[in-house]
C-alpha cells in the first residue's frame, strides 16, 4: 500500500525516479570539481605567499648583508685603521658592456660605494694575482643615474680612464673588458710591488685590497669567482702575527706561535693572523698582549703563514680575529691552497711541502736555523754545529772545482763553504755552500756547481746550498775568508 501511494504521488508530480537520480548524480560531480577548483585555487595561493615570502626574506637578508658591509667599511674608513690613503673602496660587481662610456677608451664599472668617491681623482685599481694599475675617475652616476661630482656609500656607475692597465697581447682577446669581475677600485696606496714575492710592506700599508674584498665577503662570499678571487688575494698578500720570543740558554732565541679556536670548532687549533698593522695592535691592546702572553708582532708571507698554519700545532688560520670581518681558512683549504699554480709561481714547488723553504730558508731546517743566527726558532728546527771544512785532500779537491767554475761564470761574486753538523746526529753532516750572485741565476748556478763539486765527496756526501743576499746579516761574522771571491778580502 505505502509502495502504491508513492508511486502514484511521484506520477502525479511528473517525476521520473530514473530522472530524479541523475539529477542528484550530476550535483555531486559538480560539488566535487568545483571542490578541487577550490584547492587548486588555495594551492596557488599558497604558493604565491610562500615565493613572497621567500622574495622578501631574501631582499631581507640581502638588506641585512648590505647594512653588514656598510658597518664593516665604516670601522676600516672611519678609524685609526685606515690603510694608507684609503677613503673610499668599490668592489666592482658589474662590468656593463651595454654602459658606454662618455669618452671613448674610457671603461664603466658598477659597484656599492663605501666612503667617498670624488671625480678627477687618481686612484688605483687591483685585480688579478697582485696587480695594481693606476686610473682616473671621470664620471659618477648616482642611483638614480644622475652626473655627480661625489658619492658616498650608495651604489654608482663610475667611468675611469684605462690609465697604464695594459691593452691586450691578443688582438682576439675582448679589449672592451680589461676589468675583471670583482676588481677593487680604491684610492689605498697599498705598496709599490705587489709582484714581490716577500710582500713585503703590505700589512703596514693595510693590504688594502684584501682589506675591501673582507669587508663584502658576507654579500659575495658565497659566488665561486668571488670566493676564488678572495683566495688569490689571500695568497698575494702579507699578514701580521703575534708571538712570544724569548732567549735561550745557546744564545740564540726561541718563537712561540699562539693558537686560538672559535665557538663553531672550540677543538680546532688556528694560527690567528692579521692583514695589518694597525689591526694586530689592537688585538694586543684588547687582550692579546695580556701578562705572559704574546708580545711581538711578525710580519709573514702567505708562504709562511701557510706553512705554520699547516704545523703540528695549528690546523689552518684565522684572519683578523676581532673584525670588523673575520674569516676562516681550515687546514685542507689550505692544502688546497699551496697545491695552486699562483702559489708555485710565487714561492716556488719545494715552498708547499718543506716550511723551512717556505720560510724563505735553504729548504733544509738545521741550516736555517744557523742562518737565522739569533733569529726566531721555527717549529721542527733542531740545533747544528757549523765549522770550518778540514784541509784534507778531498777538500782541497772541492776548493780547486769551486774555484774553476766560479771562475767561468762571471754572475758569481763569491763563494764560502762551511760543515753542518746535527746535534743529535754526528753522523749526518753536510757542506753548506753559501754563494754571492743575482736572484735570477741563483737555482742554475746551484745545479752547476752541484754538479762539478760531486765527483769529489767523499767523507761528506750531501751539499746545500744559500743565497748570501737570503741570510741574516745582523749577527752574520764580518770578517769572513771566502773560498773563492772575485773582490779582494
Amino acid at each position: 500500500m505505502a509502495l502504491f501511494g508513492r508511486k502514484k504521488k511521484d506520477e502525479e508530480q511528473g517525476v521520473n525516479p530514473a530522472e530524479n537520480k541523475e539529477s542528484n548524480s550530476v550535483t555531486e560531480e559538480m560539488k566535487v570539481i568545483l571542490a578541487a577548483r577550490e584547492e587548486e585555487k588555495q594551492e596557488k595561493l599558497a604558493r604565491a605567499e610562500e615565493r613572497q615570502q621567500a622574495q622578501e626574506e631574501e631582499i631581507k637578508k640581502e638588506d641585512f648583508m648590505e647594512e653588514q658591509s656598510k658597518g664593516a667599511a665604516k670601522k676600516i674608513l672611519e678609524s685609526e685603521i685606515t690603510p694608507d690613503g684609503m677613503t673610499f673602496f668599490v668592489i666592482c660587481d658589474e662590468i656593463p658592456l651595454s654602459a658606454e662610456p662618455e669618452t671613448e677608451g674610457n671603461i664603466v664599472i658598477r659597484g656599492n660605494v663605501r666612503g667617498t668617491i670624488k671625480a678627477g681623482t687618481e686612484v688605483f685599481l687591483y685585480q688579478g694575482r697582485g696587480d695594481k694599475f693606476t686610473v682616473k675617475v671621470e664620471k659618477i652616476r648616482n642611483d638614480n643615474r644622475e652626473f655627480v661630482d661625489e658619492v658616498s656609500y650608495e651604489r654608482a656607475e663610475i667611468e675611469i680612464t684605462r690609465g697604464d692597465i695594459p691593452l691586450p697581447e691578443n688582438p682576439d682577446e675582448d679589449a672592451s673588458r680589461p676589468v675583471q669581475r670583482y676588481a677593487v677600485l680604491t684610492d689605498g696606496k697599498g705598496i709599490e710591488d705587489m709582484k714581490d714575492p716577500a710582500c713585503k710592506g703590505m700589512a703596514a700599508a693595510g693590504n688594502p685590497r684584501i682589506t675591501a674584498m673582507l669587508c663584502e665577503y658576507g654579500k659575495f662570499g658565497k659566488e665561486p669567482v668571488y670566493f676564488g678571487t678572495v683566495m688569490d688575494s689571500l695568497m698575494t698578500s702579507e699578514f701580521v702575527t703575534l708571538a712570544k720570543i724569548a732567549p735561550a740558554q745557546n744564545g740564540k732565541s726561541t718563537v712561540g706561535f699562539i693558537s686560538i679556536s672559535t665557538k663553531k670548532d672550540p677543538n680546532v687549533s688556528l694560527l690567528p693572523v692579521f692583514t695589518s698593522q694597525a689591526l694586530a695592535q689592537n688585538a694586543l691592546k684588547a687582550g692579546f698582549g695580556k701578562q705572559g702572553g704574546p708580545d711581538k708582532r711578525l710580519c709573514l708571507s702567505f708562504a709562511q703563514t701557510a706553512a705554520i698554519a699547516r704545523d703540528s700545532h695549528h690546523q689552518g688560520f684565522l684572519v683578523n680575529p676581532g673584525g670588523p670581518v673575520t674569516i676562516t681558512i681550515p687546514k685542507d683549504l689550505v692544502d688546497r691552497m699551496v697545491g695552486t699554480t699562483i702559489f708555485k709561481e710565487r714561492f716556488g714547488e719545494g715552498a708547499s711541502d718543506n716550511p723551512s723553504l717556505a720560510l724563505g730558508g735553504t729548504g733544509n731546517r738545521s741550516l736555517d736555523n744557523f742562518i737565522g743566527n739569533g733569529g726566531p726558532n721555527m717549529p721542527g728546527m733542531q740545533k747544528v754545529l757549523i765549522s770550518n771544512p778540514s784541509d784534507t785532500p778531498e777538500f782541497a779537491a772541492i776548493e780547486n772545482a769551486v774555484k774553476k767554475y766560479c771562475g767561468a761564470h762571471s754572475d758569481i761574486a763569491k763563494v764560502l763553504i762551511l760543515v753542518s753538523t746535527p746535534a743529535n746526529n754526528r753522523n749526518e753532516r753536510s757542506y753548506l755552500c753559501i754563494m754571492d750572485c743575482p736572484d735570477e741565476t741563483f737555482e742554475t748556478e746551484c745545479k752547476g756547481l752541484a754538479e762539478a763539486i760531486r765527483p769529489f765527496l767523499k767523507g761528506i756526501r750531501r751539499i746545500q746550498f744559500q743565497q748570501f743576499s737570503k741570510i741574516n746579516k745582523e749577527n752574520f761574522p764580518s770578517k769572513v775568508t771566502w773560498l773563492y771571491s772575485k773582490l779582494p778580502q
